[in-house]
This record gives C-alpha cells, sequence and structure tokens, in this order.
C-alpha cells in the first residue's frame, strides 16, 4: 500500500480550502467572514522564485482574505504580511483586472500560546491592518465534549465541527498540552461514523500539529492514515460482514470445498463493490492481488447481470463456465 503523500503546508492548505469553502470562518472566532471560493496562492514576483502563502479565499461580499497561521507573534511578520497583499495586487495587475479587486482582508490566526498582538502596522504612507483571531479564546474541552457526543451518537460532523477537531490542539498552552490533545482527538477522528470525514480530521489533525507532535506518536498517526485510506474505508465494513457470512457457509458445509466456495463469493462481493466505485477489472486485480484473468471473467459476469446481480448466482455461472 502507498504511503499518503505528506507535507505540511500543502496538506494543511488543501484541507483548510476544502473544509471552509462555503462556510464561516466561525471555528477561528470570526463569523463575519464567510468563504465562497478558494483562490490559486502561487503568486508570481519580479524575481525568479515564488511566494507561497497559505490560503488566499474569496469571500462572500467580493474581498479578498489572505490567512495566516502563527504560533507567535513577531512584528516582522507584518513584512510578510505585506508582501502577500502587494503580490496579490500584482496579479490583478498583471491581468488587468484591478477594476475588480475590491479589498484584501489580512486574517491571522494565532494558537493558544499567544494572547494578544498587534493588528495595526502604521508607517504613515502604508498603514497595515489585519483581523486576528486568538484561538486561546476556545473552550477546548467543552468543544471536545460535545464532538465526542455526536461521534458516539453516530451524528455525521459538519464542515465547521470538522475543522474545530483538526485545530483543537492549537487552543491549548505549551507542547505537553498539545500533545495531550492531539491523542484526545485523533482517538475521536478514528471513530468518527463517517469514514471519509474520518480520513479528512487524521490529516489535518496532522498538519496543522505537525510541530508539536511527538515524532513516534506522528508516525503512528501517519500509520492510521495508511491503515484507512477512502478505499478501504468505503467497503470495509460491509464486505467484513460478506467474508463472516460466506466463510460460515463453507464451515457449515464442514468440507474443503465448501470453504473454498465461500472464498470465491466473498470475492465476487468485493469485485461487486468495486465495480460500482468505478474501478476497472485490472484495478481491481491490483488491489486485490488476483489472477487478472480471473477478475475479468467476474467482472464480465456481473456486468451481465447488471441489476439483477446475485452473489450465488454469478457463482454458479462462472463455475459451469470454467467446467
Amino acid at each position: 500500500m502507498t504511503d499518503i503523500a505528506y507535507q505540511n503546508k500543502d496538506i494543511s492548505s488543501k484541507i483548510v480550502g476544502e473544509a471552509l469553502v462555503g462556510q464561516s470562518l466561525a471555528p477561528f472566532g470570526l463569523p463575519e467572514l464567510k468563504v465562497v471560493g478558494l483562490l490559486p496562492t502561487n503568486l508570481p514576483v519580479v524575481e525568479s522564485n515564488e511566494l507561497r502563502l497559505d490560503n488566499l479565499f474569496l469571500l462572500s461580499d467580493g474581498s479578498l482574505a489572505i490567512i495566516d497561521y502563527e504560533s507567535d507573534y513577531d512584528k516582522e511578520n507584518f513584512v510578510k504580511y505585506i508582501n502577500y497583499i502587494a503580490r496579490v495586487v500584482k496579479r490583478y495587475a498583471v491581468s488587468k483586472q484591478l477594476s475588480e479587486l475590491k479589498n484584501i482582508k489580512m486574517v491571522v490566526i494565532y494558537t493558544a500560546d499567544v494572547e494578544k498582538a498587534d493588528s495595526r502596522y502604521d508607517l504613515g504612507s502604508l498603514i497595515l491592518m489585519v483581523e486576528s483571531a486568538f484561538l486561546v479564546k476556545m473552550d477546548t474541552m467543552r468543544i471536545y465534549q460535545e464532538l465526542r457526543e455526536k461521534a458516539a451518537a453516530g451524528r455525521t460532523l459538519s464542515e465547521e465541527e470538522l475543522m474545530k477537531i483538526m485545530i483543537l490542539p492549537l487552543t491549548v498552552k505549551g507542547k505537553t498540552g498539545k500533545q495531550e490533545i492531539v491523542v484526545k482527538v485523533v482517538q475521536l477522528a478514528k471513530q468518527l461514523p463517517d469514514r471519509i470525514q474520518s480520513i479528512r480530521a487524521l490529516a489535518g489533525i496532522l498538519a496543522f500539529s505537525d510541530k508539536v507532535i511527538d515524532e513516534s506518536y506522528k508516525e503512528q498517526i501517519k500509520e492510521e492514515m495508511r491503515m484507512t485510506q477512502i478505499e478501504r474505508m468505503i467497503f470495509e465494513e460491509a464486505t467484513e460482514i460478506c467474508r463472516a457470512k460466506f466463510l460460515a457457509e463453507g464451515r457449515e458445509e464442514g468440507r474443503k470445498e465448501g470453504r473454498k466456495q465461500g472464498e470465491e463469493k466473498f470475492l465476487i462481493s468485493l469485485v461487486s463493490k468495486m465495480l460500482k466505485k468505478g474501478k476497472t477489472p485490472e484495478q481491481i486485480a491490483d488491489d486485490f492481488e488476483e489472477d487478472p484473468d480471473k477478475v475479468g471473467h467476474i467482472c464480465q459476469v456481473i456486468q451481465e447481470y447488471g441489476a439483477d446481480f446475485d452473489v450465488d448466482r454469478v457463482f454458479e455461472i462462472i463455475s459451469k463456465r470454467s467446467n
């Protein structure tokens, strides 16, 4: 099984972008800002290099929002923010779209390690105002308990709640405190009833908490991600039921042949599920390390039956054709 790509900034940008489009910045304490679109973040500069910012969003009022994340306050960061804004403006100027650029908001989200920071940088002829969000203001344990109760009840989380799981470790002070919450939210992410949300939550936790997680535990989270890749998560529970059923049939017959039939029916069930997911016979054979000709034959018979597919009937037809 291939590893999931792991570059902190890229994963953070992707996870945050997907989770926030169509949502407000309420998880960060800025409910008045609503995101309606995600824009490219590769900003052209005069030099040969590129400036890469964390996130660039289109807001509901037509303005743009640049989002950056900080774990400490340094006045020199304002220089970085000015560069971000200047190069966004340059992008619009180069494309002759300056008239479409209404307003740019610089949003800075601070972890719980920062309780206050200047939001204004006044140079006389240039004044930079930032909208600051301080995660220290979040009630960490109350949010955790609410999310845990919802997951235990088998309810799907909203996008805002999913984002809260990802950033919850950043709402407590110190590396030790963050590590303790990371352990809790990873367990919570694994328990989410929506399997796709589970893998998104794990990826977000790993991305946002990269610098505060012990290396050994970081590897443990990455292993969880490998073991719960979306392909496997989608059909794992249903196919396990099929496996128990079909193998039980083989045991009840008490014969080697019966067990073999159970295995064959289980494979037919898996192939059918993967065909519905858009997999090709070649991909299915590779995933399950089965003979391509055998899987191709199963796919052919399944497709012949279409909506009338029945595991036992397909098994019977394949057995007859094999003799």
